[in-house]
């Protein structure tokens, strides 16, 4: 369309601009997904390490709280 001799330049500035449009709408369109995908992510990442750091307490709990009893039982 940008090389065609026959078209005017009125008519090939017009299809630029409406092609750069669409396009720069595209790319935010695009960008926005991107975000919102890596926001989901770091979301997962951040509940599985808050959920295995509770498991890691608990087990450190059950661990601390075995001990005494196992001198007793001695």
């Amino acid at each position: 369309m940008m090389t065609d001799t026959r078209i005017d330049a009125k008519t090939r500035q017009g299809w630029f601009k409406r092609y750069t449009d669409a396009n720069r709408a595209l790319i935010q369109a695009l960008r926005a997904r991107e975000e919102k995908d890596w926001e989901k992510r770091l979301e997962e990442v951040r509940e599985y390490r808050k959920k295995a750091t509770q498991l890691e307490s608990e087990k450190l709990g059950m661990e601390t709280t075995d001990q005494p009893q196992q001198q007793e039982q001695s």
